[in-house]
């Protein structure tokens, strides 16, 4: 006969005393289910196996994140070439799917490679006591990262639903997952739960390095291309970016780009809301006064031309997109923007100003909708130690010679002042604390309140911790068994009781 796990030591009655008895204690599965972070799923054309090219010469395999392929893909290539690989025309939610295997099967070969070696150390992993009752299979979920966190939530409760049945008709048992995330995973894990209704599902997150609330590095990105610190951040900005025109094209065009800036529960580290700063002779501006990022920075047009007379000119470099980027061989329209319909900004009917304001919406719209929300059962962990664009500065001062706003991992800013003076406004390189990517203020959510408390192993941070390469780190990797072990424990008192 076969028991619950939960009544292995209540008396058993109705056996017969004189024949043998065989009892199987029935098991129950809790499977780990990672979710990566942005760029970190191996994302492919809809409709394609991810093999081979389209009829442009494109491949069909759109975003591998391998030095290989991104060297073959993106390297010295043109703004215009990123877009038509990753966007396409305009952008479309149901343009790029995720390249995985038919059915599915575990995920992991949708997710990218480096994540893959800690996720078989999970699945093979010897759990000790809690493997008497408490079996542990390991899943991915990649997503379409260029699209809507909240979507990608709702097909991660989706996929939650399938993994628990497969659990259950492997196991005999199967209620709850264990979601582990890391950076925009966490955005996406947060929306299945709180949003699409797989709370009840959800046994309980372990978030890393997670935007809770945005990352100013999102802006430093959009305006500068990607940091590229020493040799090999250097190679790895070559590929993602180097300046802000092979940036803008994708994250301006992308809904998932946009969910990454700043919200408006986002404060620096000392608690502070305001985190665009602006230096000249007059003193410092910061932005934004309102905890209305949307308003204040990115519905502001960057303009950064050369101004013409000798009157003020009154550029907004600072705004976040500058409309010449978003689609080079497209100028952006005079025609006053669309408000709010994706539906109809899709294959490019309108101007790349107003296709980006709409996107804007929709991450607006996901930030508000998603707001403070956590689960009940939450750990996290952050990186410190690293400079990060936690704050964005810029500093002012007098231009003698006009050149190019978007150089490699910089930005000069172009205006001429009050005075008629003609101006510069340099960025400057990210000062801030955190993992090199999110600031340890919004990694640990604060701007919110206080995270219900989930007992041990606690919330910690750890020195040095590089933002991708996060979970690659030994002390993460036994946080995060730790999180696991502790959320089993969770289980066995929830049915057991006490």
């Amino acid at each position: 006969m076969a028991i619950p796990w939960e009544q292995i030591d209540a008396p058993l009655g109705g056996l017969a005393c004189d024949a043998d008895h065989r009892v199987e204690v029935q098991r129950e599965a809790i499977p780990i289910v990672f979710v990566p972070g942005i760029m970190g799923s191996r994302l492919r054309l809809a409709g394609t196996d991810g093999s081979g090219e389209n009829a442009q010469g494109l491949p069909n395999l759109r975003w591998e994140p391998t030095a290989g392929w991104l060297f073959r893909n993106l390297s010295g290539e043109p703004p215009e070439h990123r877009k038509a690989l990753v966007i396409g025309d305009a952008f479309n939610p149901g343009y790029l799917e995720v390249d995985n295997d038919t059915p599915v099967g575990d995920g992991f070969r949708g997710i990218m490679a480096e994540y893959r070696g800690f996720l078989r150390e999970l699945r093979d992993r010897d759990w000790g006591a809690i493997a008497k009752v408490f079996e542990f299979p390991v899943y991915a979920v990649g997503y379409n990262w260029t699209g809507d966190a909240g979507q990608a939530g709702a097909l991660l409760a989706a996929r939650i639903d399938e993994i628990v049945a497969e659990a259950a008709r492997v196991v005999g048992r199967c209620e709850k997952v264990i979601l582990v995330s890391h950076s925009m995973g966490g955005l996406v894990c947060r929306a299945a739960s709180g949003m699409a209704g797989a709370e009840g599902r959800i046994l309980g997150i372990v978030h890393g390095v997670q935007p809770a609330w945005g990352s100013g590095a999102a802006y430093w990105r959009i305006k500068a291309g990607f940091e590229g610190g020493g040799i090999v951040g250097r190679l790895v900005s070559r590929f993602l970016g180097p300046t802000g025109r092979h940036t803008t094209i994708i994250l301006g065009n992308s809904i998932g780009g946009l969910e990454l800036l700043p919200n408006r529960r986002y404060v620096l580290n000392d608690g502070q809301p305001s985190w665009l700063h602006v230096v000249d002779d007059a003193g410092e501006t910061r932005l934004p006064m309102d905890r209305d990022p949307y308003g204040e920075i990115y519905r502001v047009p960057a303009q950064t031309r050369k101004p013409t007379g000798g009157a003020p000119s009154g550029n907004t470099w600072w705004g976040l997109v500058d409309p010449d980027l978003l689609d080079p061989g497209r100028p952006a329209a005079d025609a006053p923007a669309a408000e709010g319909d994706l539906d109809a900004l899709l294959g490019g009917a309108v101007d790349p100003w107003a296709s980006y304001l709409s996107l804007l919406d929709v991450a607006e719209s996901f930030h508000d909708g998603l707001d403070t929300y956590t689960h009940p059962h939450t750990f996290h962990f952050h990186g410190r130690g690293l400079k990060t664009a936690e704050f964005v500065r810029f500093e002012c001062e007098t231009n003698w010679l006009w050149s190019d706003p978007y150089r490699t991992r910089g930005f000069k800013g172009f205006y001429r002042d009050a005075r008629g003076r003609d101006m510069q406004a340099v960025l400057q390189d990210p000062a801030g604390d955190g993992d090199g990517t999110v600031p340890v203020s919004s990694a640990t959510f604060q701007g919110g309140p206080a995270l219900p408390d989930p007992g041990d192993p606690g919330c910690p941070g750890f020195d040095d911790l590089d933002h991708q390469s996060a979970y690659e780190r030994g002390p993460v990797q036994r946080y995060t068994i730790a999180a696991i072990t502790a959320l089993a424990q969770l289980r066995y008192r929830e049915v057991r009781g006490g």
